[in-house]
């Protein structure tokens, strides 16, 4: 999905340069199959979110881990954990030029629907960012 963005323009030659590199891990990966003697077993990815309240949010389990096995292949660097949220600060030049000056490694957490369940962002000590103005 993100192949035809991140191999055009500024970050293709970003990346062509070493100065920039993206790994993914995609937390269904890190998600415990329900169901396997079922024709069709699914992955335990979404759920209720924790406290209730309408919709659903990503699990933290599957993303823990995804996040843990990021950190164990950076151990040692200086790392930051981002959580997207239309709530964060916004992320734009002046942030990511500071952050790259303080961080080799940058970690983002990204969701979709309702969002991650929001013990993640507690348990890594990850700061709120938004992608913009909107919602």
């Amino acid at each position: 999905m993100f192949d035809s963005y991140l191999n055009e323009s500024i970050l293709a030659r970003a990346k062509k340069a070493k100065k920039i590199d993206f790994k993914f891990y995609n937390p269904r990966d890190y998600a415990e199959v329900k169901n396997k003697k079922s024709p069709r077993p699914y992955l335990a990815i979404d759920d209720k979110p924790y406290g209730g309240g309408p919709g659903m949010v990503m699990k933290p389990e599957p993303v823990i881990k995804a996040i843990e096995t990021a950190l164990k292949k950076i151990k040692g660097k200086k790392t930051k954990i981002i959580f997207f949220s239309p709530t964060g600060k916004q992320f734009d030049t002046s942030y990511a030029k500071s952050a790259a000056k303080k961080f080799t490694d940058i970690i983002f957490i990204c969701g979709r629907y309702e969002g991650i369940d929001a013990r993640v962002k507690k348990i890594f000590k990850a700061e709120e960012i938004s992608v913009g103005p909107y919602v």
